[in-house]
């Protein structure tokens, strides 16, 4: 099934500068991960839990502002 989920975020002036020698999403992924907070990020959820949420898969977003002053948004997955 399909699931479609909306976040609803108040301001994006928080956001970090992407750095741009991190052009690999998976880097990004795995130096900032679930735990490191950023200006906007991260938030998310648990797609994939055990009912006493022992194991657990979260899906997480971070935003960031790029130098052009577009904003990149970055899925990630923590395999922890």
């Amino acid at each position: 099934a399909d699931v479609e989920v909306a976040f609803d975020l108040h301001s994006l002036e928080e956001a970090e500068l992407l750095d741009p020698n991190l052009v690999d999403p998976q880097l990004i992924c795995s130096e900032k991960g679930a735990s490191v907070k950023g200006g906007v990020g991260p938030f998310g959820l648990l797609v994939l839990a055990s009912k006493d949420l022992q194991e657990r898969t979260a899906v997480f977003f971070r935003v960031f502002k790029g130098h052009d002053s577009k904003y990149v948004v970055v899925m990630c997955s923590d395999q922890s």
